[in-house]
């Protein structure tokens, strides 16, 4: 094939996807326009409930209202919050109505900018599928920017960006334990299962996405009980549950942590283990790491230097 009609080819295809996007965004936005002309109808039903509310009964789920509104005779039904007073449920529909109605302007605005965009490229299609020449090409791709819709090409991952993401944060607790703490899903596996010994004590966040942490334990030691605390807060910041408050972390000798069978990586079953409640505190991970910066790094944390277990 011509090298130019190859050309032709992938610009209407790259036309039509965008334009595809394009309309279903233009859906959501007019579903979403919808709602925001609803506004007034959320009003109403506060006011509503505000005039009737003395023959209102706390406890219910929905009531059937006179709706002078709508005229003579005409009733609205509208539901409630069983668990608070009419007041309550009548300011919750006020406050919906403003949210509403403060967004609609938005929602308009995008609803032009999308149709307009979507315009423009479905002018564009017209254009280029009517092309006979590869200048006409270049000159339809120069007016209507034809190479924005060109997918940008895969950034090269370097070998050393794939080893670092491996390399644990390092820590050093209080009581001048080592802690390492995963930096991603790859790492979790290479920390648990290749840099930890079985006797290290391991941490986990309970119930969130999170780092493995490691607390180096020489066989026959237990791990104090302050350096556990730091570990687990540690634990507790690396993860989803870092804005949370108060949240359990798991934890177990590492000797108790699997792999889970075809599991992604860094997924594991425990036994034996028990949970500790902190929470996450970022001036212990900034204390724990300026200790482990002035100590010298005598670990054997590399990314070759790790045991197979």
């Amino acid at each position: 094939m011509v090298e130019w009609k190859a050309s032709q080819q992938r610009y209407v295809r790259l036309l039509r996807q965008r334009i595809s996007r394009l309309k279903r965004r233009r859906d959501k936005i007019l579903a979403d326009l919808a709602t925001a002309l609803q506004w007034e109808d959320l009003r109403r039903k506060g006011e509503l409930l505000r005039v009737h509310r003395n023959r209102i009964s706390r406890g219910l789920s929905e009531v059937a209202l006179p709706d002078y509104y709508a005229g003579p005779g005409k009733s609205l039904t509208i539901s409630l919050d069983p668990a608070l007073p009419v007041d309550t449920n009548a300011e919750r529909y006020f406050k919906q109505a403003r949210k509403v109605k403060r967004g609609r302007p938005i929602v308009e605005r995008r609803l032009a900018e999308t149709e307009a965009e979507l315009k423009g490229w479905e002018a564009a299609l017209e254009r280029v599928i009517q092309i006979q020449t590869p200048e006409a090409l270049e000159r339809a791709s120069a007016a209507h920017g034809l190479t924005r819709l060109e997918p940008p090409p895969p950034k090269p991952r370097r070998a050393d960006d794939t080893e670092s993401a491996l390399v644990p944060r390092r820590f050093v607790s209080t009581d001048g334990r080592e802690i390492l703490v995963g930096r991603s899903s790859a790492g979790n596996e290479h920390l648990t299962f290749r840099l930890a010994r079985p006797h290290d004590l391991w941490l986990h966040i309970e119930g969130y996405r999170g780092s493995h942490v490691i607390v180096r334990n020489p066989k026959g030691q237990t791990v104090p009980p302050r350096t556990l605390r730091e570990a687990a807060q540690l634990a507790a910041f690396f993860s989803k549950a870092r804005n949370a408050g108060k949240v359990p972390v798991h934890y177990t000798a590492v000797r108790f942590v699997r792999r889970v069978k075809r599991g992604k990586p860094g997924t594991v079953l425990l036994t034996q283990e028990k949970a500790v409640v902190v929470t996450p505190d970022s001036a212990v991970v900034t204390n724990l790491g300026e200790r482990a910066a002035r100590s010298p790094d005598t670990s054997s944390h590399g990314i070759r230097q790790g045991r197979t277990r």
